[in-house]
């Protein structure tokens, strides 16, 4: 009978772990899972002594639900390219559970704090996004809401001539002046690539 009891018992704990593996590698349940996030921060200098070595994980603190409590929010690769020539893809998660996570989907992506761009009482985040080729990088500004995360600006390039942006480069793209919204673009039609400020329309 004990013998019988024990077989039953390791048999049930087999069948426990297995399936907790197979939903821990799941790509929704790594999605929807957000309490062992990956806590690696970015330790590049500016620029880096490899400018190609970017890490997997970017992280940026702030109040991103408006709770009054500030949390870490990790970009983090989520799968590697299948090709040689294609591109890893990635997915920003939260310390915070109840913030949904945020898929950026292909190219290595940085994160920056923006502070409150849409005047809804949380910090906003923008990310800059590599392309498969080229130097033409991509910025885009977003907001958590009781729906989720909502883009807040219209995506816009940045032609930063394969030069390496340090944290404070990308930190200054965007401001806030007076209740308005203003990014420093690069000038495409110049050859030394001029900051130009532009407005922001915020939606």
């Amino acid at each position: 009978m004990y013998k019988n009891l024990l077989f039953i018992l390791l048999a049930g704990v087999v069948a426990c772990n297995s399936a907790g593996e197979k939903s821990a590698n799941s790509p929704d349940s790594f999605l929807s899972y957000s309490a062992k996030v990956d806590t690696g921060i970015m330790t590049e200098g500016a620029p880096p002594v490899n400018p190609e070595a970017v890490p997997d994980t970017v992280r940026v603190e702030g109040d991103f639900n408006g709770d009054g409590n500030w949390d870490s929010a990790y970009g983090v690769l989520y799968r590697k390219a299948m090709e040689k020539e294609g591109q890893d893809e990635y997915v920003i998660r939260f310390s915070n559970p109840d913030i949904k996570p945020l898929v950026k989907g292909f190219g290595e992506i940085r994160l920056i704090n923006e502070g409150d761009l849409n005047s809804d009482g949380r910090d906003d985040i923008s990310v800059y996004q590599a392309p498969l080729h080229g130097c033409t990088y991509v910025m885009s500004s977003w907001a958590f809401t009781k729906n989720g995360w909502k883009q807040v600006t219209d995506p816009w390039l940045v032609y930063n001539g394969c030069n390496y942006l340090s944290d404070e480069d990308l930190q200054n793209r965007i401001v806030l002046e007076d209740g308005i919204v203003y990014y420093y673009q690069e000038d495409p039609n110049d050859e030394h690539l001029t900051l130009v400020k532009k407005e922001m329309v915020i939606k």
